[in-house]
């Protein structure tokens, strides 16, 4: 059985709900209970590519995820490190992209994030396995890294199980009570917990939450497909950044960052020595022709938010990435994974009360920067929670931002998919 009581209650297991409840922990409170109606570290975290990147198009956001890396940084489970700093390459190919890298050069330095604008040849020296054609410059982002979710998830778990957190796995929610316009307990599997603050990080799961509480949290499934490879004999004995070419659709990282992959492959994986893990590259992209899933259907089994790969539709992606990387073709594809990524109508997060429920908190929507976001999400959540106000302005990821519009599945998917298709 659960306690009854709680100061707050976290819905999701996964590294936002953890990472909140440890920046919560940190402030001072007690009596934090996180449910997960799985494993803890399942669903979106147990898949995500991993790839870390800090700059993006506002400063809020930017500095977001410059806080993630500063707390990454310290993170480690069994002695290994959860984030490896190997900077990030976003490559220019074609004029146009060149030009806005030397924006985002600009923007990126007046927020205190380094970052170089290279010339092909000297993006070639970092990245040497890299075919040239086309290449007109790169932004190289030194601080950027890769890690690997599931790990780092477990390592912000225990930070926060030392801090008292209680975390409650295999146990789902029921029904949302309120009293007098705000949250008086939670309804679980496991019994009721009476709590006046409830925070929604349940992934693709979070609309239905919102509607056991009457509030709408407008997200889509989107279908996000990713390839490993076989070991690249190149990569022996060398250590890339991570590779972004906007204008072919696709990134790249060194290594895998999921622990298992479809079971055969994903055992294979787990015997595979260090040397030959590091040397296989992670392949994925955004395609003009994305997938929503549905928030009303989503599948059930052991991982709901993993689905069949279907390599006719990577094909495209598959192509541009040998375009750019030769080596790709001779190595394989060794599996595919097809994992499931909450997409808003806008691109925004999730993120912070809602006025339709006092006590109501949202934290989802990531639009596939949920690992980057995550440590930054939990420290500005958590501030807003014990302080009142967040130090960053989050105004534009209010969860109330659609009140005004006729909101339903087919125009959240339907706007979803065009900021899938349009992401880079």
């Amino acid at each position: 059985m659960i306690q009854d009581r709680a100061r707050v209650v976290i819905i999701g297991g996964g590294i936002a709900g953890a990472s909140i409840a440890y920046h919560l922990a940190q402030l001072g409170w007690r009596d934090i209970v996180v449910l997960e109606q799985g494993q803890l570290v399942s669903g979106t975290t147990s898949h995500a590519p991993g790839l870390v990147g800090q700059l993006r198009s506002t400063v809020p956001l930017t500095r977001m995820l410059m806080y993630s890396v500063a707390l990454y940084r310290g993170l480690a489970e069994d002695g290994a490190p959860a984030y490896a700093e190997v900077g990030s390459l976003r490559l220019a190919s074609s004029k146009e992209r060149l030009d806005e890298l030397r924006l985002q050069a600009g923007f990126a330095r007046s927020v205190g994030l380094e970052a170089q604008l290279l010339g092909p040849h000297e993006a070639a020296r970092l990245f040497p396995i890299m075919s040239l054609d086309s290449v007109h410059g790169a932004l190289y982002v030194p601080h950027d890294g890769s890690a690997r979710p599931p790990v780092l998830a477990r390592a912000i778990i225990r930070e926060a199980t030392a801090r008292g957190v209680l975390f409650h796995p295999r146990t789902a929610v029921l029904r949302i009570e309120q009293a007098q316009g705000r949250v008086s307990a939670v309804e679980t599997t496991a019994g009721r917990v009476h709590t006046d603050t409830l925070v929604v990080a349940a992934g693709i799961w979070s609309p239905a939450i919102g509607r056991m509480a009457g509030v709408p949290l407008p997200l889509v499934p989107m279908q996000h497909q990713y390839v490993i490879t076989h070991p690249v004999p190149e990569l022996s004995g060398r250590t890339l950044p991570n590779l972004r070419d906007p204008d072919k659709l696709v990134y790249m990282r060194q290594g895998y960052s999921l622990e298992a992959g479809p079971a055969s492959a994903g055992e294979a994986m787990a015997r595979a020595p260090i040397a030959a893990a590091e040397a296989r590259i992670t392949v994925g992209g955004y395609e003009r022709n994305p997938r929503a899933s549905s928030v009303s259907a989503i599948p059930s089994g052991a991982n709901p938010t993993v689905l069949s790969f279907d390599p006719d539709h990577f094909a495209p992606l598959e192509r541009a990435a040998i375009e750019r990387v030769p080596a790709l073709a001779a190595a394989g594809v060794e599996f595919g994974v097809n994992g499931l990524e909450s997409f808003t109508p806008d691109g925004e997060f999730l993120l912070g009360p809602t006025n339709r429920l006092g006590g109501f908190w949202a934290a989802c929507g990531f639009c596939a920067h949920g690992v980057s976001s995550a440590g930054g999400v939990g420290k500005l959540l958590a501030e807003w929670i014990v302080e009142g106000k967040p130090s960053l302005d989050l105004s534009a990821m209010s969860p109330d931002r659609f009140a005004r519009k006729v909101i339903d599945e087919p125009w959240i998917a339907q706007e979803a998919c065009r900021v899938y298709s349009t992401y880079y």
